[in-house]
């Protein structure tokens, strides 16, 4: 037993190298992610500094995209509205009754009014008297003195009636003023506004039961499918408008909103150069048939280019200009000014989609730009 206990005195324990790597292991986990965190600080900090910066760069630049525009071109003028229209006359004299009102539009055969030799009576009462005991009491107190009424008001007589039909389809106009007998049936009218302010119009307007002559105009049909338009147009601006231009937007002062697309039927020139033109006009507009001379706006080009705002727009010695983000870099870029709107300016010598500032008064030309 005691030699036993002598050899197991000599024994040692030697230490495992098993802990020591778990450590080393632990160690290097806890570094990887305290490195990680760091660079998730630093990122967030990195954008938080860039909202910072960014709103703060647009209290003191502010940029715009330009946009793309075009703007129409064009010139007043005046002239003279016509359309196809037939008159319809008075086949006979005596009184005529209208069936139709203005503004209605009627197929072939419609009976249009009807003319009687003598005006039709409203009935007065609405009792069970019969028409030949309404005949007697009014002799009666005829002649008896009791009314005033001529005999040839209640006597009996044989009161011809003539229908008058529609001999087309069309828009009723019951207003004449003597410039039916222009448009595409005929020929075009072509004066000047003091040529037509001299020539006037004779405007004559009948109601039922008025009193008309034969071959007193009576009302007239429209063809509302198309409508003419003839101006006079002096030299300079009858040069604007190419013999190859087939087609014209119009801007009618009755209805200055709505563009209409015009399409030249007649072209002439006169001897001093003054330009006799047409065009026909196939869309509908308020208050249409109740015109004869109008101002226009012809519009004989379009222009394109880009929309920069009002505020852009910069005085430099003696250029016009904007200045623009090129490259991290804020450049001034001469522009040319087409045209004006309301809040923004049509330019040239500008690309679509630069960016332009549009705070120029916060900027300097050559300074740097990152957001």
């Amino acid at each position: 037993m005691e030699q036993k206990r002598a050899k197991r005195e000599h024994l040692k324990v030697l230490e495992g190298m098993g802990t020591a790597v778990q450590r080393t292991a632990g160690a290097g986990k806890k570094n990887i992610y305290f490195l990680l965190l760091f660079l998730s600080l630093f990122l967030l900090v990195q954008i938080l500094c860039g909202w910072i910066w960014g709103g703060a760069g647009q209290d003191t630049i502010n940029t715009v995209l330009a946009s793309e525009g075009t703007t129409d071109v064009s010139f007043p003028a005046g002239g003279i509205i016509t359309f196809s229209e037939k008159v319809v006359l008075a086949p006979c004299s005596g009184f005529v009754y209208y069936k139709v009102t203005g503004g209605e539009r009627v197929p072939v055969g419609k009976e249009l009014a009807s003319i009687t030799d003598f005006p039709l009576k409203k009935a007065e009462s609405e009792g069970d008297e019969s028409p030949d005991s309404e005949y007697f009491l009014r002799v009666k107190d005829w002649l008896l003195g009791e009314t005033d009424e001529e005999p040839t008001d209640f006597f009996p007589v044989n009161n011809k009636e003539m229908k008058i039909i529609a001999p087309l389809p069309g828009l009723v106009h019951l207003k004449m003023d003597g410039f039916e007998i222009f448009g595409p049936n005929s020929r075009f009218p072509y004066l000047t506004s003091e040529e037509f302010a001299e020539k006037g119009t004779e405007e004559r307007l009948l109601s039922s039961g008025e009193r008309v002559l034969r071959s007193t105009p009576l009302l007239k049909l429209i063809d509302n499918y198309y409508w003419y338009y003839s101006a006079v147009l002096p030299p300079e601006l009858g040069r604007l408008l190419p013999e190859s231009q087939q087609e014209n937007k119009l801007f009618f002062s009755f209805a200055p909103d709505i563009p209409v697309q015009g399409r030249k039927v007649e072209a002439r020139e006169r001897d001093d150069g003054t330009l006799e033109i047409t065009w026909c006009i196939d869309r509908e507009l308020p208050g249409l048939y109740e015109q004869r001379w109008n101002n226009v706006e012809i519009v004989y080009k379009k222009l394109e280019g880009a929309l920069i705002p009002k505020s852009a727009l910069v005085q430099k010695e003696d250029k016009k200009g904007v200045y623009v983000v090129e490259e991290g870099v804020i450049n001034f870029r001469e522009v040319i000014v087409l045209t004006e709107r309301e809040n923004d300016y049509l330019v040239k010598n500008l690309e679509i989609y630069e960016r332009v500032v549009a705070k120029p008064e916060n900027v300097r030309e050559g300074q740097s730009f990152f957001w």
